[in-house]
């Protein structure tokens, strides 16, 4: 009897200091389309696309940690006097909190507030040029859990004073 209250008892220990429900890495991958204001002069907006990767790890149902990385996968053209400018993502890479909030079983709202690095290249025919950019990101997005280990989601974010990103992602959990 004695050896059944003590395992009983460790067990129940084990129990209390498990992880919390809906916590653990996950893994995803994202698409998203880039919005880049007064690129060269007022007015001038482009919007390449980037697809990317992310790494986090939900601590509980509401407060994550996530790394993002990304690269161009799509340019966009701005004409000038006639010349066509493309402009492309090199990279992109970020760091965020994360809080959510369930709305029921399957559906939550998100924000994210962190840190974005990027490399923006403008390319006319064979002459290029690249500008680096970090800034304090923000966010916000809607999640849909669609398997007990899988989600997708939409989220805008400002990335920079001049930049936002519209993004639909997937993720996984381990």
């Amino acid at each position: 009897m004695a050896s059944t209250l003590l395992i009983t008892a460790a067990g129940m220990a084990c129990a209390q200091t498990s992880a919390p429900a809906g916590s653990g890495a996950y893994v995803g991958a994202s698409y998203a389309r880039v919005t880049v204001k007064n690129v060269v002069t007022s007015g001038n907006d482009v919007s390449p696309s980037t697809l990317g990767a992310v790494f986090g790890y939900d601590f509980n149902q509401h407060v994550a940690l996530e790394a993002r990385v990304a690269g161009g996968v799509g340019s966009d053209t701005l004409n000038l006097m006639g010349a066509d400018f493309h402009v492309k993502f090199n990279r992109l890479a970020g760091v965020y909190a994360k809080w959510s909030q369930p709305i029921d079983d399957a559906l939550s709202v998100y924000g994210v507030l962190g840190a974005t690095s990027g490399k923006v290249k403008v390319s006319l025919g064979s002459i290029s040029d690249s500008s680096s950019k970090s800034s304090a990101s923000f966010g916000a997005g809607l999640s849909y859990q669609i398997t007990r280990s899988s989600a997708v989601s939409i989220e805008y974010a400002r990335l920079y004073s001049d930049a936002n990103a519209l993004s639909v992602a997937t993720r996984f959990n381990f």
